[in-house]
């Protein structure tokens, strides 16, 4: 279902959304404004997986902390840590800090 609404929405415009329905938190990354630049382009959101002991401060950056996270999901890298750009059209799954499913455009999900 998540699949076919980002497909809907994707025709219509940069679609870049965030769902949730209580359980899995679902990100979809489509296209933006870049930069300075007035070019709508992807990557439309960029995720960081961290591994962080309980007991230590999780991602800490200017103006930001976040403790235990485990998968972080922006629509620019918050740091010089290694971001990774969703592809165009692409659905992530996220579940307790775990990433459960990264589905390119076009893929159903198989669960």
């Amino acid at each position: 279902m998540v699949s076919a609404f980002a497909a809907e929405l994707r025709a219509l415009g940069p679609a870049n959304f965030l769902y949730s329905d209580g359980d899995i938190l679902f990100a979809h990354g489509h296209r933006r404004k870049q930069g300075n630049s007035s070019n709508v382009e992807p990557p439309g959101l960029v995720l960081l997986q961290r591994w962080c002991r309980k007991d230590v401060r999780g991602f800490v950056t200017s103006g930001l902390a976040v403790d235990g996270a485990e998968t972080l999901l922006a629509s620019v890298p918050l740091s010089d840590d290694p971001w990774l750009p969703l592809a165009e059209g692409e659905i992530v799954a996220v579940s307790k800090g775990q990433l459960l499913l990264r589905q390119p455009a076009g893929q159903n999900a198989r669960r």
